[in-house]
């Protein structure tokens, strides 16, 4: 099977300029929270992942709602979350917009358009007693399989066309600067290796243009798996 068309697809997400965006799920004790997304695009590099989002399955069209206050309530709303802020700028050429949604529930998280409707989340009790296990997969479980089991067969039989077309490209990802932050309510134990510890309480993770090096990496990163297990003691938690 040949790699290059989805290569392609892949990095047209990003050829048109700088992506940045930087998202914060905060989890209380009792299942509720926030999530707070900051993303900065170029006008160009937003027409073309609504160009290409279609085909490539990597982004959503939420990240055109994002832009609209309106549209942002509403598709909030209808995921049983409430608007708290929403502030946008345009800037040479340049969108910018931040904005924080509250939940009442796990469930709600579960639903929430702000990660993307691919997104999937778990909940569920740790390997040690009185531990949480609080899973993100940004593109969905299925995604994250199918991209480990892809980056693997690229390694074993490379492709000389699609690594040609990358290291072609690959310059032209240096604006890609994506963050993902749990802040959680007990201290953390153990986190995947995609994640850095932050805080007693708060694991980061980063895709940065910078760790993309081979069409592998691309793959990989871009259908993670983000982990983390923590002290949940003295939490009412939902688990699963």
């Amino acid at each position: 099977m040949r790699t290059f068309p989805q290569l392609a697809a892949l990095l047209s997400l990003f050829l048109a300029g700088c992506l940045e965006m930087d998202q914060t799920i905060t989890l209380a004790a009792d299942g509720s929270g926030t999530q707070t997304v900051k993303m900065t695009i170029r006008d160009a590099t937003l027409a073309e992942v609504q160009r290409v989002s279609a085909a490539a399955g990597a982004v959503s069209e939420a990240t055109k709602a994002l832009f609209d206050k309106e549209l942002a309530r509403r598709d909030l709303e209808a995921a049983g979350m409430t608007l708290v802020s929403h502030v946008t700028e345009a800037k040479d050429k340049t969108r910018r917009v931040e904005v924080t949604a509250a939940f009442q529930t796990f469930d709600a998280l579960q639903a929430s358009p702000l990660a993307g409707t691919r997104a999937e989340w778990t909940l569920g009790a740790g390997p040690k007693p009185g531990t949480v296990k609080l899973t993100l997969y940004p593109q969905g479980k299925t995604a994250w399989t199918e991209a480990r089991a892809k980056a693997e067969a690229m390694q074993a039989a490379s492709d000389p066309i699609a690594e040609s077309f990358f290291r072609k490209k690959q310059a032209e990802l240096s604006g890609l600067d994506l963050v993902v932050r749990f802040q959680l309510p007990g201290d953390v134990f153990v986190y995947t290796a995609n994640m850095e510890k932050t805080g007693d309480r708060e694991v980061t993770a980063r895709i940065a243009a910078e760790q993309i090096k081979t069409p592998q990496d691309l793959v990989r990163r871009l259908a993670p798996r983000f982990e983390v297990i923590f002290d949940g003691k003295d939490c009412k938690l939902p688990l699963q």
